[in-house]
This record gives structure tokens, sequence and C-alpha cells, in this order.
């Protein structure tokens, strides 16, 4: 998997046609056409010379963007790489994963931009100033390397961090036996976490159970200098896509000492709410 998603995340999809003397017939169904249901579909039209639509991002929605009539260009943006793309067949669509800044350009004369989408209307799922996209952005899920788990091994033995995510008593031997065994490890998936480029912390999710379409989830920022400044909010954002749409899970669920102040109320904003609370741990889920 790529660090995050990027615009070679977003395809170009052949729908294919039926032709007949008569013209032709584009059909489009769920979770066979494009990878989400549809739950909005809207489309733009009568868009004046050198005007140009879009110019967001979502946080959880695709969108599937169809030229029904005409031609027009989508512009890519994923905050480091941008892409251009040219629509000018109702039979060929481009799908736009969250995560992306998209904007529809250069429309011709008579086009119609056919949208549809895997959710329902909810402003608080766009960003709307570039600004705030890019800065969503420097957070960044990346591969769980040697060097990020020699990191973790500086981390993990720092007493504070240790005892905040009830971490037990473990030796390079016992940590080397874990990494090597990820890679045939379904259940277990795990990722560093990078700010501004730099490696921060580590996030993942254990006990992944496809049957019953949950997982536990667990992550640290084992940089001290960055606790406190609001990062969960956009990290969780990339947990849940990708547990989502990657795992196709349905909950989540998390493990955390009474005395993680901190942590509680940054899963609770997240949307985790308390589900067994004891003397010596608290466990929150939520419903994604």
């Amino acid at each position: 998997m790529k660090n995050s998603i990027s615009v070679f995340d977003c395809s170009v999809i052949d729908l294919g046609k039926i032709s007949f003397d008569e013209g032709n017939l584009t059909v489009v169904e769920n979770n066979s056409s494009f990878p989400f249901n549809v739950k909005r579909v809207f489309y733009l039209y009568d868009i004046a010379g050198g005007e140009s639509r879009g110019a967001h991002s979502h946080k959880e929605c695709h969108q599937f963007l169809i030229a029904a009539s005409g031609s027009f260009e989508v512009s890519l943006d994923d905050g480091k790489f941008k892409r251009q793309v040219f629509l000018n067949r109702p039979d060929i669509g481009l799908h736009i994963p969250p995560g992306i800044w998209a904007s529809e350009i250069n429309f011709s004369s008579g086009a119609i931009c056919l949208v549809l989408a895997s959710h329902t209307y909810n402003e608080e799922d766009y960003v709307r100033n570039y600004d705030d996209f890019l800065s969503l952005n420097k957070l960044q899920i990346v591969d769980y390397t040697e060097s990020i788990l020699e990191k973790s091994w500086n981390w993990l033995n720092d007493p504070e961090i240790k005892h905040l995510t009830s971490t037990p008593d473990f030796s390079k031997e016992d940590q080397q036996k874990w990494f090597s065994g990820l890679e045939n490890n379904t259940k277990y998936w795990v990722k560093g976490i990078q700010y501004n480029n730099k490696t921060i912390g580590v996030a993942g999710l254990k006990k992944i159970d496809t049957d019953n379409k949950t997982a536990e989830y667990f992550g640290y920022i084992g940089e001290k200098e960055y606790w406190g400044k609001g990062l969960s909010s956009d990290l969780f954002t990339l947990i849940f896509t990708i547990a989502k749409n990657q795992f196709d899970l349905k909950s989540l669920y998390l493990n955390v000492i009474p005395e993680n102040i901190r942590a509680i109320k940054a899963y609770e904003k997240a949307g985790f709410t308390i589900s067994e609370n004891t003397d010596s741990n608290v466990m929150m889920s939520i419903n994604l």
C-alpha cells in the first residue's frame, strides 16, 4: 500500500457500452461498475466558458465522474503530485477516492458532468480551503520499516510511553521475531506515522476479524514534542478510511488505561464511546 492516497490512486474505468442500430447504452451498477455503493447523484451543466467547478477535497466520500455529454478536464492534487485527466466519453469515468483535491476545468460547450457519490451530502466531509487540505496531508501513514522498528524500541522503552501503552517487557530478539512475522500475519496491520516527513509514531490494527468485520486499533506518538498538537483527528481520518476501504471493517475497538486522560479525550473526539470500564482498563468502540 502507498504511504497515503495519491493522484495515482484515481483510476479511469471503462464502463463498457451496448450498441444498437439506434444508438448506445451504458449501464452503471453498485459494487460492479466501481468500488463503492452510490448514495447520491448530481450533475453539472451550463458551465460558462472559462469557469471551473469543484476545488475541494473529501474526507470520506468517493466520487465517480462521467462526461455524460461533451468534455472537460479533472485537475487532481494530493498535496505532493498533480495530474490531469481528460474525460470526453459517456462510457468511461474517473474514480476519485477521498483525500484528493479535485477541480473540473475546461468545459466544452454543452458539457454535462455526471457525479456519482458514495455518501449523501455532509458539509463536514468537505475540505474547501486548500491550506487546510495541505495541513491535513502533512500527516501520513507509511510502511513500517527496520528504521521505524528501531525507533519503536526506543519509544516503547521510554518509561512514560511504556506505561501509557501497557507495553510488557520485551527483548531485541522478541521484537525482531515479531517484525519478521508481519508479512504473513493477516490479522495484524502496522504502519508508521509521519508528520512533515518526520516519523513520529506508530499506528495499526490487530486481531483483524474479517468474519465479524472488526479489529482492535492501537497507536502512539513516540516523539513527545508532537503530543497535544491535535494530530489525532487527521490520524483517525486516515485509519477509518483504511479500515473501511481496505479491510471492509464495520467497527473498531481499543483498550486504554484509565489514567491516560489525554488519549481517552482524543478517542472520544474521534467518535469512540466507552463500552467497558474497569479499574485497570477502558475499552472503547466505534461503528464505522
